[in-house]
């Protein structure tokens, strides 16, 4: 028998203004301990006693956290605190610890150590409380292991078979942080009982109740890396961007640099071993399965280049907070899979046909304190909590919120294959998930399970090769369904997701899914005010530097979180807010956030789909993308000092480009790449570097997506697009609508001139538009023309008043067929618009409007409404852009020659008008200064010279730079 001191670490939190004494903690000489203040403000000083009574400062100490090496016992910690505005001294909780006794260490191969007989295959083992055993030599096939007490894994190479283990209580240790095992642990969880009411709480599984988890592998200098030169499909060596200490016979993967499965289904991460290495070189077991981009990419004045000379100088000055990416970094990864401490299932039939894999469960009351282990053939296939690592509601009883799991991680450690997702946080706050690699998982890689954890550190990651569960094994809807399994699956944003990759996944890399509250086991979870947590208006954490690639759907996809306990997702637009509740003017609450200096490349869908408010991009790489770069329903975004590359030079290394169909969006997919789809203008795009968007003719492609602007006819949120510097780049095909139900913005305002001379609008190249205009013809196939404005839009037309008598007759439900001819002053037509009957259940039904200029005139007609309804006796539509009383148009509508007409112009919702004076001739109203009207009773019309300006009426309007002021005009029976 051999006498044992345990190693550990303790992190103390003490209350301030709380003076009390507690029962001592034992430990032993050379343990550290980590001594943290919670809830203070004001100065600190840390103090020690021998006796408790006498107590001295100790000397620089002023942080709020204090580490101390205890060395004499016992020993006595205070903190001295003086708050902010307070005369006097406050102190803390007294820390009290004493040494513990040597303990007697019984060796597992020793018979003295068994009272009932050594272990014996099927025996299932209890290592009772206050009992430490060493495993010194391998175990047979055990039925069942339960830790009350302590086991230890001897410093040699050692195997653990047994059908489950539960440490209920006690300690299961293997190394620990600061003296990492040496040798191989193979621990195989071999059970063959499925079922998962099992009395044993979970077949081939290590759960831990109420108890402690410490297993500490080796971990290499390097764990995963680069390779720094191509590889072409069939090589068998890689050049890696570092010297690495990895091994003969260590398994790697190496991540796919194409698009998802390119190269007719080869592209994918590929899992295969070491035969040689030597400094930066390995050789490998296996033929590479598809070629390897190994080489950076660089911007420079003539595009991207793989060399460092004629870098682009930024369009703004890099500052510290802030800086332009210049280098486009696509190489493959490289990462070692092989660990130490191994936690496998074997690879029986159960694994290979039932999915039946490993996993381990921390529980309330118990810890976890995990680096360099190997999680091989893991997760129990459509069983509920059978992940390969799982912290289980650590944080939340019912509706209580209890503490934080701080100091509790999972590191360094890999989920070599699973059949039920990869490392799942439920219901814990405060636990950190850092360096690890998960390879080839069904479900989602990295699952924030309930909307409800917090708090957490998910930083240096490696996720790949994520699949769709089989159809009716899925946990979730979200998992399978119209998206899939994704990365990262984080459903609540009070968390720190930085420096992770995730890549050749099924769908999105990187999901953020904010739902409206909680769900599963957390669905009572408050929030600090005692109300029902609401996740997607709490305040964002932190995003920065993580890499989604070679996804089959968005790269990173804010949107669509779940609606039910079942999974199912829809759209919710997320706000980050100081209180964590519904914002109202004047929106105190509201804050932006920032998700920066990621990069996406090469997926089939969006780089970014973004749906919040304020979101803010900053110093991101987005490059090779299927279709639009950054898109979204974003609200008053930022899009700033960005390189976004088209195509880069890893072009077609694996035979194959961009599918065909790849970016859905509204009624057609184009996967051929656009860089930007503002939402309307909604996202400022301002001080990008911006190469190779060439133009696909007449389809969606160039710089910026016409086809995202369609709220209005005359876009004019372009001046928010700034001071982007363009290579070798077409700037945007002019979209038509796909239907002719609905319209697109016919006029889009060119401020800084980058289709057409500064100031121009571009528009269709239609007469209806462009007649009598100095026209400026783009490249062929551009869909457009650049022409001088001003263009006013058109839009929301109403005929019989704005009740509820017709569904049809509303401003924003305006499904009528309209048509409208345009007339030169002579009176003669020279162009017609048309815009057919809606349905109220179609797509973009209410987007129904015309572009307007001064110089003609125009009639409306709405033939159906009109054949149906008769002549409108209360008509109204809105216009925008009439900005100065200068601005004036003449239209006419139809209107009921029975009735004596009233026209007046007015701004919507805030009651001024200004009357229309009638006049006795169509000549006289065209040849007015506006604000006059001729009814026409003999052909049921009324003429009408419209007059801007009338906006300004309002004081206090506080908008010096205004865009899309709009004015409604009304015609009604006197």
């Amino acid at each position: 028998m051999r006498a044992y001191r345990l190693r550990t670490l303790l992190v103390i939190t003490l209350i301030s203004n709380k003076l009390f004494s507690q029962d001592a903690i034992v430990v032993n000489s050379g343990d550290k301990v980590n001594l943290q203040l919670s809830d203070y403000t004001g100065e600190i000083q840390w103090e020690l006693s021998s006796d408790g009574e006498e107590w001295n400062e100790l000397d620089g100490e002023t942080e709020s956290t204090y580490t101390a090496t205890l060395t004499s016992f016992p020993v006595y910690y205070r903190a001295k605190v003086k708050r902010v505005g307070c005369e006097f001294f406050d102190y803390s909780g007294i820390t009290h610890f004493v040494e513990q006794s040597p303990v007697e260490a019984l060796l597992w191969s020793d018979p003295a150590s068994w009272p009932s007989g050594k272990p014996v295959a099927g025996d299932d083992i209890t290592i009772p409380a206050n009992t430490l055993m060493i495993l010194d030599e391998d175990t047979p096939e055990l039925g069942g292991l339960t830790i009350e007490g302590r086991l230890e894994f001897d410093q040699r190479d050692l195997s653990l078979t047994s059908e489950w283990i539960l440490i209920k209580g006690g300690t299961f240790a293997i190394g620990s942080e600061t003296n990492p095992h040496e040798f191989q642990a193979l621990i195989t969880l071999n059970d063959r009982d499925m079922s998962q009411d099992s009395i044993k709480m979970g077949t081939r599984g290590i759960m831990v109740m109420g108890g402690h988890l410490e297993l500490h592998g080796e971990v290499s200098n390097v764990t995963w890396t680069k390779i720094d030169e191509h590889a072409e499909a069939g090589a068998t060596s890689l050049i890696l961007d570092q010297s690495v200490d990895w091994k003969v016979g260590d398994e790697v993967l190496i991540s796919p640099t194409d698009f998802y499965e390119a190269g007719y289904g080869a592209s994918i991460t590929q899992r295969t071993s070491i035969s040689a290495v030597e400094g930066d070189v390995i050789e490998l077991t296996e033929v590479l399965n598809a070629h390897r981009w190994g080489r950076l990419q660089y911007a420079t004045n003539q595009g991207m280049s793989p060399v460092s000379s004629d870098l682009v100088v930024p369009p703004l000055e890099d500052v510290d907070t802030a800086r332009t990416p210049l280098v486009l970094d696509e190489r493959a990864v490289v990462a070692r899979l092989s660990r130490n401490i191994i936690i496998q299932a074997p690879d029986d039939d159960l694994w290979n046909n039932e999915g039946f894999g490993v996993h381990t469960m921390i529980m309330p009351g118990a810890t976890a304190h995990v680096s360099g282990v190997e999680f091989r053939r893991a997760g129990q296939r459509g069983m509920i909590r059978r992940y390969p690592f799982h912290w289980h509601m650590l944080s939340y009883e019912g509706t209580a919120t209890l503490q934080d799991a701080e100091g509790q991680y999972l590191r360094n450690s890999v989920i070599n294959s699973s059949e039920n997702r990869g490392i799942v946080i439920h219901g814990t706050n405060g636990v950190l998930v850092q360096n690890n690699i998960v390879f080839d998982v069904k479900g989602h890689g990295i699952f924030t399970e309930d909307a409800v954890e917090r708090r957490n550190v998910i930083d240096g990651n490696l996720v790949y090769h994520v699949r769709n569960p089989a159809w009716g094994t899925e946990l979730k809807q979200h998992e399978i369904g119209e998206r899939g399994s994704s990365g990262f699956w984080i459903s609540n944003p009070d968390n720190v997701v930085t420096n992770n990759i995730a890549g050749d996944c099924q769908t999105f890399g990187f999901w953020l899914a904010f739902p409206i509250q909680p769900w599963g086991e957390s669905m009572s979870v408050l929030g600090e005010d005692g109300l029902l947590l609401r996740p997607n208006r709490l305040k964002f954490g932190e995003f920065d530097n993580n890499t989604a690639h070679s996804n089959q759907m968005a790269g990173f996809h804010l949107d669509n979180p779940e609606i039910d306990n079942e999974g199912n997702t829809r759209n919710v637009q997320y706000l980050s807010t100081t209180d964590g509740r519904e914002v109202e003017w004047p929106f105190s609450n509201l804050r932006r956030f920032s998700l920066s200096n990621y990069k996406t490349w090469k997926n089939t869908g969006n780089g970014f789909w973004d749906r919040a408010a304020w979101p803010d991009n900053y110093g991101v790489v987005s490059a090779d993308n299927c279709g639009r770069f950054f898109a979204g329903s974003g609200d008053q975004g930022v899009i700033e000092r960005s390189l976004v590359v088209g195509t880069s030079l890893n072009h077609m290394m694996n035979g194959t480009g961009r599918p065909e169909n790849a970016d859905y969006f509204f009624f057609f997919s184009n996967a051929a790449p656009t860089a930007f789809a503002t939402y309307h203008s909604t996202f400022s795009i301002r001080h990008n570097i911006v190469i190779n968007f060439q133009l696909e003719r007449n389809d969606r492609s160039g710089v910026f997506g016409t086809g995202d602007f369609y709220t209005r006819a005359v876009e004019k949120g372009t001046i928010r697009n700034e001071n982007n510097l363009i290579i070798d780049s077409h700037p945007g095909v002019k979209l038509a609508s796909f239907y002719n139900y609905y319209t697109l913005a016919s006029a889009l305002w060119d401020p800084h001139g980058y289709w057409g001379p500064p100031g121009n609008y571009l528009v269709y190249d239609d007469p209806f538009l462009t007649h009598g205009k100095d026209v400026v013809a783009l490249e062929d196939g551009s869909g457009g023309v650049s022409v001088p404005g001003p263009f006013y839009g058109v839009r929301a037309f109403v005929l019989y008043g704005e009740g509820d008598n017709l569904p049809q007759n509303r401003p924003f439900l305006d499904l009528w067929e309209v048509d409208i001819k345009r007339f030169n002053d002579e009176f003669v037509e020279v162009g017609s618009w048309n815009v057919s009957n809606a349905e109220p259940d179609w797509g973009l039904n209410h987007m129904r409007d015309f572009a307007a200029v001064p110089e003609a005139i125009y009639l409306l007609d709405f033939p159906s409404a009109t054949t149906e309804y008769g002549y409108p006796t209360d008509f109204s539509m809105e216009i925008e852009n009439m900005m100065s009383q200068d601005d004036q148009m003449v239209v006419g509508v139809p209107f009921d020659g029975r009735q004596e007409a009233t026209v007046e112009m007015r701004r919507r919702y805030t009651g001024f008008f200004e009357l229309y004076s009638p006049l006795g001739s169509r000549e006289e109203v065209i040849d007015s200064n506006g604000a006059t009207f001729w009814q026409d009773n003999t052909n049921n019309m009324i003429w009408v010279k419209m007059r801007g300006g009338v906006w300004q009426s309002r004081e206090g309007d506080g908008e010096d730079d205004p865009l899309y002021e709009n004015t409604v005009l009304r015609i009604f029976e006197n």
